[in-house]
């Protein structure tokens, strides 16, 4: 592995520096908060910490929910319809379980997202804290996900104060024998 990395250090230093969270990760080590967005593959070992934000797991987040009145965010991805379906067959994605009381905004955890998805994102935090930048924010996907953690730090960049990031996503909710409700993806907001 050592011949391999410096190799790879040698002839390509950019594929070392993308890859080198998850090597070390795999190797049991610390993965370090990255100084931006993580802009890498959305899946494999995530940081441990995101600062301006708290890190909650979930018999505390199952507590926090009982005593506040917490915006509760999903920002897995949405399901894509299959390239190999014949253009004319009917697609229904599988239900997108929540944790109840939560909104799904697919999109606002990537690195880089489109001015649309960040709008969406900044309009529907804003709603649902009663724009108040104190108000508590989970925001979540899966277990071993970045999409979380960049949105939990957009919003901290955005200006919330009490955002908490919750790292073992909708596997350690369920795995908790914790309920769930089925969420339509958001993509424009509500009406009123």
């Amino acid at each position: 592995m050592a011949r391999f990395l410096r190799g790879r250090l040698r002839h390509g230093g950019v594929v070392l520096a993308l890859w080198w969270p998850l090597l070390a990760a795999a190797a049991g080590a610390h993965v370090a908060e990255p100084a931006g967005y993580w802009m890498g593959p959305t899946r494999g070992p995530v940081a441990t910490t995101v600062k301006g934000g708290k890190v909650i797991h979930t018999r505390e987040l199952a507590a926090l929910l009982k005593a506040d009145d917490v915006m509760v965010v999903d920002v897995s991805d949405a399901p894509k319809r299959p390239d190999h379906m014949a253009a004319g067959a009917v697609w229904l994605p599988v239900p997108h379980p929540v944790i109840p009381g939560g909104v799904w905004i697919p999109g606002a955890g990537l690195g880089a997202i489109p001015p649309a998805i960040d709008k969406l994102f900044r309009e529907r935090l804003a709603m649902g804290t009663h724009k108040d930048p104190t108000h508590e924010l989970v925001i979540y996907c899966h277990e071993s996900c970045w999409l979380s953690w960049n949105a939990a730090k957009r919003a901290i960049s955005y200006g919330y104060k009490s955002v908490y990031w919750f790292p073992d996503g909708m596997e350690g909710w369920r795995g908790a024998g914790l309920p769930t409700v089925v969420a339509e993806p958001q993509v424009a907001l509500p009406k009123l």
